[in-house]
């Protein structure tokens, strides 16, 4: 068998389905509007996304991968891509999450439901600044994506990333 072959999961882990359904639900390809905010510059960025998700490991996580287009420095279109691995922990009751950017950036999250059907992402940048990453208004062929970081240890929170997904 090939690695792919290993890797890739038919559906969730018998016998925690319920739990597993948090991200499972999202199993599939969407179409991402992205905006974002670049620090350094002091601007927002729109661009697009594709964003893919499945079962992985026996159905025990979900992993992601998500192709960036965005116009690059000289104003033409850049792809980049990144991926997030979320994997169950019945024992905690929640989510590891962790994100793998080729621009060798790593975040782990810590995933958990939260009000109305949302999910709530928390961890800290590479940087320490906490971080805040929500899925909200998630239906089954829609759902909204925000990013936020706080600058003074989560006492307040701004966005820097929104994402409006389209199940393709």
């Amino acid at each position: 068998m090939t690695l792919i072959e290993e890797l890739v999961a038919d559906g969730p882990w018998v016998g925690r389905e319920p739990e597993m359904e948090l991200y499972g639900r999202l199993a599939g390809t969407w179409d991402v509007v992205n905006r974002y905010f670049v620090e350094e510059r002091d601007e927002w960025v729109a661009g697009t996304a594709v964003w893919t998700f499945g079962w992985i490991l026996a159905g025990h996580a979900v992993q992601d991968v998500m192709w960036f287009t965005a116009p690059g420095p000289d104003g033409y279109p850049q792809r980049v891509t990144g991926s997030a691995v979320r994997h169950y922990d019945p024992a905690a009751k929640s989510w590891t999450v962790v994100w793998f950017a080729t621009t060798g950036t790593v975040f782990t999250l810590t995933g958990r439901a939260g009000d109305g059907g949302d999910i709530v992402q928390e961890g800290t940048q590479p940087d320490g600044r906490p971080i805040r990453w929500l899925f909200t208004e998630v239906t089954g062929e829609s759902f909204r994506w925000l990013g936020y970081v706080s600058d003074d240890g989560g006492a307040t929170w701004r966005l820097e990333q929104e994402m409006l997904a389209r199940r393709r």
